[in-house]
């Protein structure tokens, strides 16, 4: 063993915060400053390189590592370069006398436990999405990735129904740890039922599944009269979403904000919050909305996430070929809007109980 068993130094890794201004990333400082709040010091790792700038303010008692060495994230690199990367990581790590590293989901794990190799650093695994993204996505649900659960010392879950995605061999590493979430507010607020805006939020991506409600919008612009539909996020589908759909934002039907620093206010402008993700982990953009009050509206695919929304009591839970038709009754009917308003406050205090620090601190104590 390299380090000393109350060695205090921890290490979150991901792969990039590079002008990211999604959940994850707002997650991940989170993470980092309570984990710092319980007595430790905490490095901060990505595979972003020197130039690199965060989109949220990173605290300056933590330290961040950008371990890119010139390769560019989330993209292929030869085996070469990859392990010149790798390398660099594995010595930053041991500079820092990290005693337990953090990988942001499994796609990243093989890289992490190659550059930890006998080093004695406890390997955790903290998962970002449900295992339903397999259903969605090219990638072979067996893959490296995934076969490298085996070789972690504890995987974290954000919600109990996730355990059974897993296997019963892994499920004893298993520890739920939902995310860190906003203070409630201290009173009730109502939201902007009256405006007909209808918000939803994330990357423009295929996950966030933005394009059917857009769609049937397209279809039907001028069935309500003023409706309209704000996103905030940026993404790789920027350019096919403004040539898609260039008549809705010609006609103010959609407006797309790109990344927004300000997120309470963009949700408290809105009547709805729409969220028809493929698939989430816990679902942080869903999680601001109804901390606001707002009504939701999401798809089926969400059902077994019945501590955010429950159909009929702070939301409706629909096929995605009905999200127009269900927004367009939602916004008939405003005096059941402000009741799954309010719905949608209290579902939030009662997450408010969860402590998730408290679980960080038994996991980083752990000897297993």
């Amino acid at each position: 063993m390299i380090y000393e068993s109350n060695c205090k130094k921890i290490g979150l890794i991901c792969t990039s915060l590079d002008n990211m201004a999604g959940g994850l990333e707002r997650q991940i400082i989170r993470t980092c400053q309570s984990i710092e709040s319980l007595g430790y010091t905490v490095v901060l790792f990505s595979y972003d390189n020197e130039d690199a700038q965060s989109f949220y303010p990173i605290p300056s008692t933590i330290k961040w590592e950008k371990c890119g060495c010139g390769l560019k994230p989330h993209s292929s690199a030869s085996k070469l370069k990859r392990f010149k990367q790798l390398r660099y990581l594995r010595e930053r790590v041991k500079k820092n006398s990290i005693s337990h590293l953090i990988t942001f989901h499994h796609g990243l794990f093989p890289r992490t436990f190659v550059a930890c190799l006998f080093l004695g650093v406890k390997l955790i695994v903290s998962e970002r999405n449900a295992l339903s993204n397999y259903n969605y996505i090219s990638l072979p649900k067996f893959n490296s990735g995934y076969l490298s659960l085996f070789l972690s010392h504890k995987i974290t879950v954000q919600l109990k129904t996730y355990i059974s995605d897993y296997p019963k061999q892994l499920r004893n590493k298993i520890v739920v740890i939902p995310n860190f979430i906003k203070d409630p507010l201290p009173e009730y607020i109502a939201p902007n039922i009256e405006s007909k805006n209808i918000a939803m939020m994330g990357r423009l991506c295929a996950q966030k599944n933005f394009r059917p409600l857009l769609d049937q919008l397209s279809e039907r612009e001028n069935e309500f009269e003023g409706l309209k539909v704000y996103i905030a996020g940026e993404g790789s589908e920027r350019e096919e979403f403004e040539d898609k759909y260039s008549k809705l934002i010609h006609n103010s039907k959609l407006v797309l904000l790109g990344n927004i620093a300000n997120i309470d206010q963009f949700l408290m402008q809105s009547a709805i919050f729409c969220f028809p993700s493929l698939w989430e982990g816990y679902p942080n953009s869903l999680v601001e909305a109804i901390r606001l009050g707002l009504p939701i509206l999401t798809s089926k695919r969400m059902s077994r996430l019945n501590e955010f929304v429950e159909n009929g009591v702070n939301g409706l839970i629909v096929d995605d070929r009905d999200l127009l038709d269900s927004t367009i009754y939602l916004l008939k009917n405003p005096d059941l809007l402000r009741k799954m308003s309010f719905e949608s406050y209290k579902k939030y205090q009662v997450l408010c109980l969860q402590a998730p620090q408290g679980k960080w601190a038994e996991v980083l104590k752990s000897r297993q």
